[in-house]
Protein backbone atom coordinates (compact mmCIF):
# COMPACT_ATOMS: atom_id res chain seq x y z
CA UNK A 1 0.00 0.00 0.00
CA UNK A 2 1.56 3.47 -1.03
CA UNK A 3 2.23 5.86 2.32
CA UNK A 4 0.44 8.71 2.83
CA UNK A 5 2.85 11.13 2.59
CA UNK A 6 4.16 9.91 -1.07
CA UNK A 7 1.14 10.44 -2.29
CA UNK A 8 1.28 13.70 -4.85
CA UNK A 9 -1.78 15.95 -5.65
CA UNK A 10 -2.16 18.19 -9.10
CA UNK A 11 -4.48 21.41 -7.82
CA UNK A 12 -5.93 23.08 -10.95
CA UNK A 13 -6.65 26.53 -9.64
CA UNK A 14 -8.19 29.32 -11.87
CA UNK A 15 -7.95 32.65 -9.74
CA UNK A 16 -7.00 35.76 -10.70
CA UNK A 17 -5.32 36.52 -7.01
CA UNK A 18 -2.92 33.90 -6.90
CA UNK A 19 -2.37 34.70 -3.55
CA UNK A 20 -5.74 32.83 -2.74
CA UNK A 21 -4.69 30.12 -4.68
CA UNK A 22 -1.63 29.88 -2.21
CA UNK A 23 -4.56 30.33 0.49
CA UNK A 24 -6.52 27.49 -0.75
CA UNK A 25 -3.12 25.61 -0.94
CA UNK A 26 -1.96 25.98 2.69
CA UNK A 27 -6.04 24.70 3.28
CA UNK A 28 -5.47 21.59 1.62
CA UNK A 29 -2.55 21.54 3.32
CA UNK A 30 -3.83 21.49 7.00
CA UNK A 31 -6.99 19.70 6.58
CA UNK A 32 -5.43 16.93 4.06
CA UNK A 33 -2.34 16.77 6.84
CA UNK A 34 -0.13 16.67 3.91
CA UNK A 35 3.24 18.57 3.37
CA UNK A 36 3.82 21.13 1.18
CA UNK A 37 6.34 19.05 -1.09
CA UNK A 38 2.52 17.03 -1.63
CA UNK A 39 0.85 20.04 -3.78
CA UNK A 40 1.68 21.10 -7.11
CA UNK A 41 -0.37 24.11 -8.21
CA UNK A 42 -1.10 24.40 -11.81
CA UNK A 43 -2.28 27.69 -12.85
CA UNK A 44 -4.92 26.93 -15.59
CA UNK A 45 -4.99 29.99 -16.54
CA UNK A 46 -1.48 30.52 -18.33
CA UNK A 47 -0.77 26.88 -18.61
CA UNK A 48 -2.79 24.20 -21.09
CA UNK A 49 -3.98 20.84 -19.71
CA UNK A 50 -2.26 18.11 -21.98
CA UNK A 51 -3.34 14.64 -21.08
CA UNK A 52 -0.44 13.33 -19.41
CA UNK A 53 -0.35 15.64 -17.22
CA UNK A 54 -1.19 14.07 -14.63
CA UNK A 55 1.78 11.93 -14.49
CA UNK A 56 3.48 11.23 -11.31
CA UNK A 57 0.49 12.42 -9.13
CA UNK A 58 -1.59 10.13 -7.45
CA UNK A 59 -4.97 12.31 -7.80
CA UNK A 60 -6.03 15.40 -9.02
CA UNK A 61 -7.94 18.86 -7.17
CA UNK A 62 -9.82 21.04 -9.15
CA UNK A 63 -10.14 24.09 -6.56
CA UNK A 64 -12.95 26.97 -6.20
CA UNK A 65 -12.80 30.21 -7.79
CA UNK A 66 -13.95 33.74 -7.14
CA UNK A 67 -13.29 35.01 -10.67
CA UNK A 68 -15.52 32.73 -13.28
CA UNK A 69 -18.67 31.14 -13.13
CA UNK A 70 -19.55 27.99 -14.85
CA UNK A 71 -22.87 29.51 -16.28
CA UNK A 72 -21.86 33.03 -16.99
CA UNK A 73 -18.12 32.25 -18.40
CA UNK A 74 -16.35 30.38 -21.16
CA UNK A 75 -13.01 31.80 -20.65
CA UNK A 76 -10.42 29.65 -22.60
CA UNK A 77 -9.23 27.35 -20.63
CA UNK A 78 -13.12 26.03 -19.84
CA UNK A 79 -13.06 23.61 -22.75
CA UNK A 80 -9.94 22.20 -22.35
CA UNK A 81 -10.98 21.58 -18.45
CA UNK A 82 -14.04 19.94 -19.11
CA UNK A 83 -12.23 17.74 -21.76
CA UNK A 84 -9.72 16.70 -19.32
CA UNK A 85 -12.18 16.27 -16.69
CA UNK A 86 -13.70 13.61 -19.30
CA UNK A 87 -10.39 12.21 -19.88
CA UNK A 88 -9.08 11.75 -16.40
CA UNK A 89 -12.81 9.85 -15.79
CA UNK A 90 -12.57 7.71 -19.17
CA UNK A 91 -8.95 6.19 -17.16
CA UNK A 92 -10.11 6.22 -13.46
CA UNK A 93 -7.90 8.89 -12.42
CA UNK A 94 -9.04 10.27 -8.99
CA UNK A 95 -10.54 13.38 -8.75
CA UNK A 96 -11.75 15.88 -5.95
CA UNK A 97 -14.01 18.67 -7.40
CA UNK A 98 -14.29 21.51 -5.01
CA UNK A 99 -16.97 24.06 -5.51
CA UNK A 100 -16.32 25.52 -8.80
CA UNK A 101 -14.23 22.24 -9.16
CA UNK A 102 -17.68 20.41 -8.20
CA UNK A 103 -19.84 22.18 -11.17
CA UNK A 104 -17.22 21.55 -13.81
CA UNK A 105 -17.73 17.92 -12.61
CA UNK A 106 -20.94 17.90 -13.47
CA UNK A 107 -20.69 19.96 -16.70
CA UNK A 108 -17.89 18.08 -17.71
CA UNK A 109 -19.82 14.34 -17.41
CA UNK A 110 -23.50 14.97 -18.64
CA UNK A 111 -25.34 17.19 -15.77
CA UNK A 112 -26.29 20.61 -15.44
CA UNK A 113 -25.32 23.63 -13.61
CA UNK A 114 -27.64 26.74 -13.29
CA UNK A 115 -27.20 29.75 -11.14
CA UNK A 116 -29.34 29.93 -7.92
CA UNK A 117 -32.07 32.57 -7.19
CA UNK A 118 -30.62 35.67 -5.19
CA UNK A 119 -32.41 34.66 -2.30
CA UNK A 120 -31.33 30.68 -2.62
CA UNK A 121 -27.27 31.73 -3.15
CA UNK A 122 -25.06 30.54 -0.24
CA UNK A 123 -22.23 32.48 1.29
CA UNK A 124 -21.66 31.85 5.05
CA UNK A 125 -21.90 28.42 7.17
CA UNK A 126 -24.72 25.97 6.26
CA UNK A 127 -26.54 22.79 7.23
CA UNK A 128 -25.69 20.10 4.85
CA UNK A 129 -28.09 16.34 5.52
CA UNK A 130 -26.60 13.39 4.48
CA UNK A 131 -28.44 11.19 2.41
CA UNK A 132 -28.69 7.45 2.74
CA UNK A 133 -25.93 6.67 0.68
CA UNK A 134 -24.42 9.82 1.96
CA UNK A 135 -24.28 7.70 5.30
CA UNK A 136 -22.45 5.12 4.52
CA UNK A 137 -19.85 6.77 2.36
CA UNK A 138 -16.21 6.16 3.73
CA UNK A 139 -15.30 10.44 2.69
CA UNK A 140 -18.05 10.61 5.46
CA UNK A 141 -16.67 8.69 8.09
CA UNK A 142 -16.76 10.07 11.60
CA UNK A 143 -18.76 13.09 10.54
CA UNK A 144 -22.97 13.23 11.50
CA UNK A 145 -25.40 12.71 9.62
CA UNK A 146 -26.59 16.41 9.67
CA UNK A 147 -23.51 18.84 10.19
CA UNK A 148 -22.61 22.78 8.92
CA UNK A 149 -20.03 23.76 6.45
CA UNK A 150 -18.59 27.08 4.97
CA UNK A 151 -20.14 27.79 1.37
CA UNK A 152 -19.55 30.70 -1.05
CA UNK A 153 -21.27 29.91 -4.34
CA UNK A 154 -24.52 31.42 -6.95
CA UNK A 155 -24.08 28.36 -9.17
CA UNK A 156 -24.95 24.94 -8.39
CA UNK A 157 -25.27 21.66 -9.99
CA UNK A 158 -29.34 20.73 -10.68
CA UNK A 159 -29.10 18.14 -12.64
CA UNK A 160 -26.13 15.12 -11.48
CA UNK A 161 -24.33 13.58 -14.26
CA UNK A 162 -25.33 9.92 -15.18
CA UNK A 163 -23.38 7.25 -13.02
CA UNK A 164 -23.07 9.29 -10.07
CA UNK A 165 -24.64 9.01 -6.61
CA UNK A 166 -26.33 12.22 -4.38
CA UNK A 167 -24.61 11.95 -1.07
CA UNK A 168 -25.38 15.55 1.08
CA UNK A 169 -28.12 18.59 0.44
CA UNK A 170 -28.53 21.37 1.84
CA UNK A 171 -32.01 23.38 2.10
CA UNK A 172 -31.57 25.57 -0.81
CA UNK A 173 -28.86 23.33 -2.79
CA UNK A 174 -29.66 19.42 -3.33
CA UNK A 175 -26.68 18.37 -4.95
CA UNK A 176 -23.62 19.05 -2.01
CA UNK A 177 -21.91 16.11 -2.31
CA UNK A 178 -21.86 13.79 -5.16
CA UNK A 179 -19.73 10.57 -6.29
CA UNK A 180 -19.15 8.68 -9.12
CA UNK A 181 -20.46 5.11 -8.68
CA UNK A 182 -17.52 3.33 -9.37
CA UNK A 183 -14.78 5.62 -9.92
CA UNK A 184 -12.58 7.48 -7.13
CA UNK A 185 -14.65 10.69 -8.41
CA UNK A 186 -16.09 13.04 -5.68
CA UNK A 187 -17.59 16.46 -5.97
CA UNK A 188 -18.39 18.53 -2.68
CA UNK A 189 -20.18 22.23 -3.40
CA UNK A 190 -19.48 23.20 0.15
CA UNK A 191 -16.01 23.64 1.49
CA UNK A 192 -14.45 20.95 3.39
CA UNK A 193 -11.42 22.49 4.03
CA UNK A 194 -12.26 25.82 5.43
CA UNK A 195 -12.89 26.88 8.57
CA UNK A 196 -14.32 29.99 9.57
CA UNK A 197 -11.31 32.20 9.39
CA UNK A 198 -10.66 30.55 6.42
CA UNK A 199 -14.03 31.91 4.71
CA UNK A 200 -13.79 35.17 6.23
CA UNK A 201 -10.65 35.51 4.61
CA UNK A 202 -12.03 34.12 1.21
CA UNK A 203 -15.10 36.92 1.60
CA UNK A 204 -12.28 39.51 2.55
CA UNK A 205 -10.63 38.42 -0.73
CA UNK A 206 -13.74 38.46 -2.86
CA UNK A 207 -15.88 41.24 -1.30
CA UNK A 208 -16.59 42.41 -5.19
CA UNK A 209 -18.70 39.09 -5.30
CA UNK A 210 -19.70 38.14 -2.24
CA UNK A 211 -19.65 41.54 0.13
CA UNK A 212 -20.24 44.40 -1.80
CA UNK A 213 -23.59 45.28 -0.35
CA UNK A 214 -23.17 48.22 2.95
CA UNK A 215 -22.45 46.23 5.66
CA UNK A 216 -22.14 42.70 4.40
CA UNK A 217 -18.85 41.55 5.89
CA UNK A 218 -20.51 42.95 9.37
CA UNK A 219 -23.25 40.08 8.09
CA UNK A 220 -20.84 37.77 7.57
CA UNK A 221 -18.88 37.67 10.76
CA UNK A 222 -22.29 37.22 12.68
CA UNK A 223 -23.22 34.85 10.73
CA UNK A 224 -20.39 32.58 9.92
CA UNK A 225 -19.67 29.57 12.38
CA UNK A 226 -16.83 27.37 13.50
CA UNK A 227 -17.29 23.88 11.51
CA UNK A 228 -15.54 20.81 12.00
CA UNK A 229 -15.46 18.87 8.20
CA UNK A 230 -11.72 19.12 7.67
CA UNK A 231 -12.05 15.08 8.53
CA UNK A 232 -13.91 15.09 4.99
CA UNK A 233 -10.83 15.96 3.00
CA UNK A 234 -8.30 13.53 5.10
CA UNK A 235 -10.84 10.95 4.06
CA UNK A 236 -10.87 11.48 0.54
CA UNK A 237 -6.98 10.74 0.59
CA UNK A 238 -6.73 7.89 3.17
CA UNK A 239 -10.46 6.03 2.15
CA UNK A 240 -10.50 6.73 -1.24
CA UNK A 241 -7.10 7.65 -2.88
CA UNK A 242 -4.84 5.79 -1.09
CA UNK A 243 -6.92 2.18 -1.92
CA UNK A 244 -6.99 3.20 -5.65
CA UNK A 245 -3.07 2.86 -5.39
CA UNK A 246 -2.62 -0.28 -3.60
Amino acid sequence: MIKKDKLRFLVLEARLDWAMAENERDCLLRSGELLPEQLEMYNILEKPLPRGCEEGFQAVIIGGTGDYSVVHNRPAFFQPLLDFVKYLTDIGFPILGLCYGHQILAQALGGKVEELPHEKSETGTFLMTLTEEGRKDPVFDSIASSFTAQEGHHDAVTVMPPDFIHLAQSENCRYQAMRHISKPIYGFQFHPELTREDLLARMHAYAHVYASEPGAMERFNRIIKRTYTEAIARNYIEKIVIPRWS
